[in-house]
């Protein structure tokens, strides 16, 4: 056999299959993988008190892994943030569309599935809303962009029962979407991180109600 045939019958380490997974495929497995030990992680122990070593030991990859797929753990922490945003509006942006719905029933339908998401796992909602402030000032403005697209989501709401000045508003919808936050972040640090129960009925309904009176105001009404 030449070495041309020879090489033609083997494969490259990149195109190897393991498990069933090439090198890119495998790749993704162990950046998954560190995502959800920092998830863990970062809920239980907090962000500063979280090494990548103790981050890499939990899932299993070496430090090398962790250096390939982030620079530092604040970026890591960062990628974290973006997946659970992203897992959210995606839930809600998926929303099934009643064409009789009044912006009341769509507004309170939003915010409980909102709730729900952040309930069904609380380390998002610890991740997201009670560990972020104050980690540097990359995760703030990382912060205000989410606050800015849950604001475009608030108005498209608005726009879709007004037209006009009532429609508009938006620095009250990012101003709507800090109480909001706010909202939550008071209720999970109550309820020590888990919206469980009435806390999780409660929230909504505070929530609900908050907006609706906002939009109330907006429109010269009593609320």
């Amino acid at each position: 056999m030449t070495g041309k045939a020879r090489s033609a019958g083997k494969q490259s380490p990149a195109g190897r299959r393991i498990k069933g997974l090439d090198a890119t495929e495998r790749a993704q497995q162990r950046r998954e993988l560190i995502l959800d030990a920092a998830l863990d992680l970062f809920t239980r122990d907090g962000y500063a008190n979280s090494s990548i070593e103790t981050i890499c030991q939990m899932a299993y990859v070496g430090n090398k892994a962790f250096y390939e797929h982030f620079s530092t753990k604040e970026a890591c922490y960062l990628e974290l943030l973006q997946r659970n945003t992203h897992m959210i509006f995606e839930k809600l942006y998926a929303a099934p569309d009643d064409a009789d719905d009044t912006e009341a029933t769509l507004t309170r339908r939003l915010l409980t599935m909102f709730v729900d998401a952040l309930a069904d796992d609380p380390r998002i909602g610890v991740i997201t809303f009670g560990q972020s402030g104050g980690i540097s000032p990359t995760v703030e403005r990382q912060r205000r962009a989410n606050r800015r697209q849950a604001a475009d989501l608030i108005r498209s709401v608005w726009s879709r029962f007004d037209k006009g000045p009532a429609a508009a508003g938006e620095h009250l919808a990012i101003a709507v979407t800090g109480g909001l936050f706010d909202l939550i972040a008071d209720a999970l640090d109550q309820s020590d991180g888990e919206l469980t129960g009435r806390t999780r009925t409660q929230l909504a309904d505070d929530m609900t109600d908050f907006v609706l009176t906002v939009r109330a105001g907006m429109r010269g009404e009593q609320p």
